[in-house]
C-alpha cells in the first residue's frame, strides 16, 4: 500500500489539524500526511507493546474456520489487511473542501454549499466510503467467487470502526452502515475517489452499498451461528480500540507538543517491558513478607497437612500452618497449570486470599513471559484502595508501575525517575491516566467489564490494553446471579482469544463454569481443590459461630431485639471484660431507630459516644473515623456498640466480639461474620441471625434470595439447611440449586434469557445491545454532595498519630482557587465554588473554540478526589429525593444533588455528620437509605 503522499495529488494542502489559539503563533499546523502516518506509527507501536499481532491472527483464523472459506490462506491476509487499513484510511475523509474550509479555516478551499455530506464538513463518512470504494473492489479482484458475499460484508463491517470514529459510541454495525446509504452517492463521490487516483465500479456500488445491503446483511447473520460469532465482534471492537486510541495518542502529541513529534510523545505504554523487573517482582513475593519467605524456603521439604483430621485445634500457629498448606498447594497446582487460562481461588475469610492471589500471579508472571500486565477488580472501593497499599508493599512496585482506578481516585502522577521526587509533565500523566499507562491496574468492577462489552468510545481505548495480562476477580459472590451467565461468556471468550489468564476469588465462591451456556468453555482450574477441607477447619468454620433463636427470627420486634443485643453483650462483657458489639440491619431508618431506643433506654453498657452508626450516607472521613475508633488498641477495653448497614460488609476492616444481622442472602450474613473475631484471636465469638425488615426490597431478584424463600416444596434448601451452609461453609449445595435455576431459565426460548439478551446481539453486531442487557449494577443512584466542613486530618488507629483525610497535594490544588483550611476544617461551599469555576472555565473554553484543554481535565480529576469526601448516594427515583427537593433541601447542579443552605440549617438539620442522612428531618416512611 502506497503513502499517503504517493496517492493523494496536493497533499501539502490539506491539513489535519490546528494548534490551540494560544500556540497558534509558535506552532504550526499539521498536515493531513504528518497526522496519518503518526497515528500509523502509535497503532504500530501498540501492537508491538502489547504483543497483539497474534491475538489478531488467533481472531482471524478462527473467524475464517467458521465461515468455512474456501480460499483459506488468501481470505485470512485480506481481512488482516482490512485491519491495518481501517488506520490508514481512517482520515482519508479530511480531503472534503467543507471540513478544510470550515474546520480548518484552509483559505484554499471553499465551502460547498451542495455537499453530498451531513454533517457538512464531516469526514468519517467519507473515508468509511473510500475504504469501501477500495476493498470492495479487492474481493472480486483477489477472492474466490464462493467467498464473496461473506467478505463483502466484513469488508463493510470494518469501514465502521473509520465511520463511527469520532462518534461516542458503536452502536448497530448493520443499522448504521444501512442508514449511510452509501450507493446513493455515486456520483458524487468519484471526484473526492479522483484525487487519490482510486476508481470504484458502480455494479459493486450498487449492489453491494445500495440494492442488496440488507439482503446481504441478513442473509450473513443466518450463516454465521450465534454461538460462533465472538471472534468477529472482537475484531472489530478490538479494531476500533486501536483505531481510535491512536487517533488520540497522536492527536495529543501534535496538541501538547511545542515543537512537532517532541515534548507530547508517549514513550512508556504502561506494560512491564524489562523481563528482569518481572523476575524481580517475582522475588519480592518470596522476600518482602516473612511468612512468605518460609513458605518458599520450606516449599521442597514441605510435609502435607490434612486441614479435615490434622491442626483442629484452634490457636494461632495452627492458623498459620494451615495458611502456609494453603500457599504450597496454589503454588504446586499454578505450576502444573501456568498454560491455563482460568483459575478458581476459593479460600476461607482469614485464609489470605489477596496474599494468595500475589503469589499466584508472580508464579503466572515467571513461567508466561509473553504476560506483561496485571488487572486487579474489586466491587468496593475501600477493598480496591487496601490492595493497592497491599500490592505496594509486598511486590514492592513503585508509583510508575500501580495505580488505582475508580470513582474516587485522585489524578495519579508519574515521577521521572532521573528527578529525585519530582513530577513528570502533567499532560504525559494526562494520557497514563486516562489510559491507565500502568503494569498493574486496581479498578473497580464496573470499570473492568465496561471495558469487555462496552459500546462506549472511551472506555474502549482500554480494551487493547487486557491482551496478555493476569486479571484477579475479588468477591465473586457480590455479582448477582442473573449476570453470571453472561460473566462466564465474556470470561472465557476473552480469556481464550486475548490471552488472559482470569483468577476468579471469594471465600463463598460461586463455580460459575457450572452453567450451561451454548460456546465455547475452558475448564477452570481449582488452585485449591481441597478448599472444603480448609473452610470446616475449626481455624476457620468456628472463628465464629451462627446462632439461630426463634425469639429472633418470628415475630420481632425492635424493642425485642434491643433487649436481646444488650442482654448477650452484657454477658459478653462479662465474661471477657469488654465487648465489640456489631448489628447490621437492611435499611438506614431501622439503624436510626436502634440507635435512638439504645439512647433511650436505661442501659449502662454503652456510653453514648461509643454508639456509633456506620451507614451508606456516612461520608467517607467520618467513616475513617469510627473505623480507626474501634481499631486503636487503647479502646480495647471500651465497649462499643457499632449500628451499620449492609455497607460494612464492603471489606471493612474491623473486628468485633459479637455480632447481629438482619438475615438476608447467605453470602451477605458471611460478609458480616467476616467482621467478627476477624484475626480468629478469640472464643465464643458468635452472630446471631434476625429477621425485622423484609430483605425482598434489595434482594427480591436475586435468585440465591429466591432459593431460600420460596414456596416451592421442590426446593431442596430447607430452613434447618441454612444453619449447616453458615456454619460449615457448605455453599456449594446453595449455588447448586441457583444454577440449576439459572440453567432452566436459559432453556426457555420464549425468556429473555442469556441467548437472547448477548448471543443474538454479539452476532448481529448489536453493540449497543451487549451493553444495555448486561449490566453489572442495574440499580441509578443519585450523588448528593453536603457542603459541610471537614477536618483536613482525623485520629489515626493509633494513639496519638494523625491521619490524613485531604493530602498535601489536595491542599496545594485547593490553594490555588484560594480556599485554606480554617481551624483545621475545610469548608464543603468552598470546594463546591472551585467545582462551579471548572465548569464555567469549560463552557468557556469551548464558546471560544480553544480546542482540547487538558488543564481543566486534569483539575476535573483531581478534585474528583476532594469532592468525594463530600459525596455519599442515594437511590435514584425514589420518593425520598423527590421530597428533599421539593422542600428545598436539595437541588439538582450539574450532575450532583446538591444539599442546600436551607437544609442545613435547619433546627433539625437534613444532614448531621456524626449520623448521616436524617430521616427525623423528612415527613417519609419508605426505606430508601442504606
Amino acid at each position: 500500500m502506497l503513502p499517503i503522499e504517493q496517492q493523494l495529488k496536493n497533499h501539502s494542502d490539506y491539513l489535519a489539524h490546528l494548534p490551540n489559539k494560544e500556540d497558534a503563533e509558535k506552532k504550526s499546523v499539521e498536515l493531513l500526511h504528518e497526522h496519518c502516518h503518526l497515528v500509523n506509527t502509535y497503532f504500530l507501536k501498540l501492537i508491538e507493546e502489547h504483543d497483539l499481532e497474534n491475538i489478531i491472527d488467533s481472531l482471524i483464523i478462527d473467524l475464517c474456520n467458521k465461515l468455512k472459506f474456501e480460499g483459506k490462506e488468501k481470505v485470512e491476509n485480506f481481512i488482516k489487511k482490512l485491519f491495518v487499513s481501517t488506520i490508514v484510511f481512517h482520515d482519508y475523509g479530511k480531503i472534503n473542501e467543507n471540513f478544510q474550509a470550515l474546520r480548518m479555516t484552509n483559505n484554499k478551499f471553499r465551502k460547498n454549499t451542495s455537499s453530498p455530506f451531513t454533517p457538512p464538513h464531516g469526514h468519517s463518512w467519507l473515508g468509511a466510503y473510500i475504504f469501501n470504494s477500495q476493498f470492495l473492489e479487492k474481493v472480486v479482484q483477489e477472492q474466490s467467487e464462493e467467498d464473496y458475499e461473506n467478505l463483502f460484508m466484513i469488508t463493510t463491517f470494518f469501514s465502521y470502526s473509520i465511520l463511527m470514529h469520532h462518534s461516542s459510541n458503536l452502536g448497530s454495525v448493520g443499522d448504521k452502515i444501512k442508514d449511510s446509504n452509501f450507493g446513493k452517492f455515486y456520483e458524487a463521490m468519484q471526484p473526492y475517489l479522483a484525487k487519490y487516483g482510486f476508481t470504484f465500479n458502480k455494479d459493486y456500488s450498487d449492489f453491494i452499498l445500495k440494492d442488496d445491503y440488507n439482503t446481504l446483511l441478513k442473509q450473513f447473520h443466518e450463516k454465521q451461528k450465534k454461538e460462533d460469532a465472538f471472534p468477529l465482534y472482537a475484531l472489530l471492537k478490538l479494531n476500533f480500540s486501536l483505531l481510535t486510541a491512536s487517533d488520540y495518542l497522536a492527536t495529543h502529541e501534535y496538541m501538547n507538543s511545542s515543537e512537532h513529534g517532541k515534548e507530547g510523545a508517549i514513550g512508556d505504554f504502561g506494560v512491564f517491558k524489562n523481563r528482569d523487573r518481572i523476575l524481580e517482582v517475582c522475588k519480592n513475593i518470596r522476600k518482602s513478607q516473612p511468612h512468605n519467605q518460609k513458605t518458599f524456603d520450606e516449599l521442597e521439604t514441605w510435609k502435607d497437612y490434612d486441614a479435615a483430621k490434622e491442626l483442629q485445634e484452634m490457636s494461632k500457629s495452627n492458623l498459620n500452618l494451615l495458611r502456609q498448606q494453603m500457599a504450597v498447594e496454589l503454588i504446586r497446582n499454578i505450576r502444573k497449570n501456568a498454560d491455563k487460562r482460568l483459575f478458581y481461588i476459593e479460600a476461607p475469610t482469614g485464609g489470605g486470599k489477596t496474599n494468595l492471589s500475589m503469589i499466584a500471579l508472580t508464579e503466572l508472571l515467571d513461567q508466561n513471559p509473553e504476560l506483561n500486565k496485571v488487572f486487579y477488580v474489586f466491587p468496593f472501593t475501600t477493598l480496591i484502595t487496601q490492595t493497592y497499599k497491599s500490592l505496594k508493599e509486598t511486590l514492592i512496585l513503585n508509583d510508575n508501575e500501580l495505580v488505582e482506578i475508580h470513582s474516587k481516585a485522585g489524578f495519579h502522577s508519574k515521577r521521572e525517575e532521573n528527578e529525585d521526587g519530582e513530577y513528570g509533565d502533567e499532560k504525559k500523566d494526562y494520557i497514563d491516566n486516562k489510559f491507565a499507562l500502568f503494569p498493574v491496574s486496581v479498578l473497580s468492577h464496573v470499570k473492568f467489564f465496561d471495558i469487555l462489552k462496552t459500546n462506549n468510545k472511551e472506555t474502549n481505548y482500554l480494551l487493547h490494553r487486557l491482551a496478555n495480562s493476569i486479571v484477579i476477580i475479588d468477591e465473586v459472590q457480590t455479582y448477582n446471579p442473573n449476570i453470571w451467565d453472561k460473566m462466564l461468556y465474556f470470561i472465557s471468550q476473552y480469556s481464550a482469544y486475548f490471552n488472559i489468564r482470569f483468577i476468579l476469588m471469594s471465600a463463598t465462591l460461586p463455580k460459575i463454569d457450572e452453567l450451561d451456556i451454548p460456546t465455547f468453555k475452558e475448564e477452570f482450574v481449582n488452585l485449591l481443590p481441597n478448599a472444603q477441607k480448609y473452610l470446616s477447619n475449626p481455624n476457620f468454620s468456628q472463628r465464629v459461630q451462627f446462632v439461630f433463636e426463634e425469639e429472633l427470627m418470628s415475630n420481632l420486634t425492635i424493642e425485642k431485639l434491643r433487649d436481646v443485643v444488650l442482654k448477650k453483650s452484657k454477658a459478653y462483657a462479662d465474661n471477657k471484660g469488654s465487648v465489640h458489639t456489631i448489628i447490621e440491619f437492611i435499611f438506614k431508618k431501622s439503624a436510626s431507630n436502634f440507635r435512638q431506643l439504645i439512647l433511650d433506654s436505661e442501659q449502662t453498657l454503652f456510653d453514648e459516644e461509643n454508639i456509633l452508626v456506620l451507614s451508606g450516607t456516612i461520608l467517607e472521613p467520618e467513616r475513617r473515623k469510627i473505623i480507626n475508633k474501634i481499631k486503636n488498641k487503647d479502646n480495647r477495653d471500651k465497649n462499643i456498640l457499632l449500628i451499620t448497614t449492609q455497607v460494612v460488609e464492603a471489606g471493612v476492616d474491623i473486628d468485633m466480639d459479637l455480632g447481629f444481622k438482619n438475615a438476608s442472602l447467605l453470602d451477605s450474613d458471611e460478609q458480616l461474620a467476616g467482621r467478627v473475631n476477624r484475626n480468629a484471636s478469640k472464643d465464643t465469638c458468635e452472630v446471631y441471625l434476625f429477621k425485622l425488615n423484609d430483605a425482598n426490597f434489595i434482594y427480591g431478584k436475586d435468585e440465591r434470595y429466591k432459593v431460600l424463600n420460596s414456596k416451592n416444596t421442590e426446593v431442596k434448601i430447607s430452613k434447618e439447611d441454612i444453619s449447616d451452609i453458615l456454619n460449615k461453609k457448605e455453599f456449594y449445595r446453595l449455588y447448586k440449586e441457583v444454577f440449576e435455576r439459572i440453567n432452566l431459565y436459559n432453556r426457555k426460548a420464549y425468556a429473555d434469557n442469556f441467548e437472547a439478551e448477548i448471543l443474538d446481539n454479539v452476532g448481529k453486531l448489536n453493540f449497543d445491545d451487549v451493553d444495555r442487557n448486561f449490566k453489572i449494577i442495574d440499580q441509578q443512584n443519585e450523588t448528593v454532595f453536603v457542603p459541610i466542613h471537614l477536618p483536613i486530618q482525623i485520629e489515626s488507629s493509633k494513639t496519638g498519630e494523625q491521619e490524613d483525610i485531604f493530602s498535601a497535594d489536595d491542599l496545594k490544588f485547593l490553594k490555588g482557587f484560594n480556599v485554606l483550611p480554617e481551624d483545621e476544617l475545610l469548608d464543603g461551599s468552598e470546594v463546591w465554588r472551585v467545582y462551579e469555576s471548572l465548569i464555567d472555565r469549560e463552557i468557556k473554553s469551548k464558546k471560544e473554540e480553544k480546542g482540547f484543554d487538558i488543564k481543566t481535565k486534569i483539575d476535573f480529576k483531581i478534585l474528583q478526589s476532594i469532592m468525594s469526601k463530600f459525596t455519599f448516594s442515594l437511590f435514584a427515583h425514589t420518593k425520598v429525593v423527590t421530597e428533599l427537593r421539593s422542600c428545598g433541601f436539595i437541588q439538582e447542579k450539574y450532575g450532583f444533588q446538591l444539599i442546600t443552605e436551607s437544609g442545613l440549617n435547619l433546627s433539625t438539620p437534613v444532614y448531621l455528620i456524626e449520623h448521616g442522612l436524617n430521616e427525623n428531618a423528612i415527613q417519609t416512611t419508605e426505606n430508601f437509605f442504606l
